[in-house]
């Protein structure tokens, strides 16, 4: 079994190759869960706090956006959420989201720009690593925005390396210019992989926002 360095090396190294990481993700999907776990990294759990202070109704319909093999949605049904849906692009990811047995629905599809379910349907949208380069562009808040009703809580996770280098600062500030969503919540920013020497550099934070209007 291929360590959690090994993989992300594996995933850096893609380029952001779609088929690449598609593939990557359903060979690495039955190892997943024990790695992220083991990994420290505490995204999962703030993004949960997050949701857990701006999302007061259980039953409000939640999409979880690159949800992979599902430990962000079984960490929000653990907290009573009870309406959770999942989009993926990778079948094996899904397979075991599948078998959690969580989620009212499961979308096989990328998260970018435009995606193809129902515009202002869910209630919160959460992203818990999936906003950076190769997996999702700036262009995918777009994405998000479309699905949420006015008023709705997105809540995701970004590295800072995504934020400064990669386009989601200047996205973000256009979003809050054009006033379409407003900043309720940013988290300190904390280490991605605390165990991990070779990823000692890297760090995130967790944003919770609102679409405006509603």
């Amino acid at each position: 079994m291929e360590d959690l360095e090994t993989w992300l090396s594996r995933v850096y190294q893609s380029g952001g190759e779609r088929n690449t990481l598609d593939s990557l993700y359903d060979e690495w999907a039955s190892d997943y869960d024990q790695q992220i776990w083991a990994s420290g990294n505490p995204y999962i759990t703030i993004a949960t706090g997050m949701m857990g202070r701006h999302v007061q109704d259980f039953d409000a319909r939640i999409l979880d956006v690159g949800c992979g093999t599902g430990n962000m949605g079984q960490a929000l049904k653990q907290m009573g959420y009870n309406n959770l849906e999942g989009l993926d692009p990778s079948p094996g990811m899904l397979e075991i989201a599948k078998k959690k047995g969580i989620f009212q629905c499961l979308h096989p599809m990328y998260l970018s720009e435009r995606i193809d379910l129902a515009d202002e349907s869910y209630d919160a949208v959460v992203a818990a690593g999936v906003l950076t380069h190769g997996h999702a562009p700036p262009e995918s808040l777009d994405g998000i925005l479309r699905l949420c009703k006015p008023g709705a809580i997105m809540v995701f996770s970004l590295s800072r390396i995504a934020y400064e280098d990669q386009g989601f600062s200047q996205k973000m500030e256009m979003l809050n210019d054009s006033g379409e969503w407003q900043l309720l919540d940013r988290s300190r920013l904390f280490r991605s992989y605390p165990f991990s020497e070779k990823e000692a550099h890297l760090r995130h934070w967790v944003f919770a926002f609102r679409k405006t209007g509603g």
